[in-house]
C-alpha cells in the first residue's frame, strides 16, 4: 500500500503464511519407497510417517512466509528443513534417535536388577 506521500506503509502489509504438507524421504541418499509427509503450519513443523505417527515436531519462530526448502545441507546423509520467515532463514538437521523405547526398557531392567541385588544383599547381612 503506497501513502500519500508515495513511501510504502509497511505495517498493514501482512506476510503471506505458506501452510505446505510435502512428501519427503528422510534419507536423501536412498530411495526407500517410504516418503514421510512434512507438515509446515504457523508456528511448528512435523514430519509424519507413511502409517500416521508423528516422528519429529519443532517450533518455528515466526510464521513461514516460503514453502520449505529440503536438501541434505550438513552432509550426514538425512534430508534438512529450510524454513524462510520474517526473520530469516532457519535450519532444521533431520538426526537418528536410537530406538528410544528399547533404551527405556533396558533401563528399567538394570534399575529393577539393580534394586532386587540391593534388597538381596540386604537380607543376607
Amino acid at each position: 500500500y503506497i501513502q500519500g506521500d508515495g513511501a510504502a506503509d509497511l505495517g498493514i502489509i501482512k506476510s503471506a503464511f505458506f501452510p505446505t504438507a510435502t512428501a519427503m524421504e528422510v534419507r536423501s541418499d536412498k530411495d526407500s519407497g517410504h516418503q514421510n509427509i512434512l507438515v509446515v503450519g504457523d508456528s511448528s513443523l512435523s514430519v509424519i510417517s507413511p502409517s500416521g505417527s508423528i516422528k519429529a515436531t519443532a517450533e518455528l519462530p515466526d510464521i513461514p512466509i516460503a514453502p520449505p526448502i529440503l536438501g541434505d545441507f550438513s552432509g550426514d546423509g538425512y534430508t534438512d528443513v529450510i524454513i524462510r520467515t520474517r526473520r530469516g532463514l532457519h535450519g532444521y538437521v533431520l538426526r537418528r534417535r536410537l530406538a528410544t523405547h528399547l533404551f527405556t526398557l533396558l533401563m528399567g531392567a538394570v534399575i529393577v536388577a539393580l534394586a532386587v541385588a540391593l534388597a538381596f544383599s540386604s537380607m543376607q547381612e
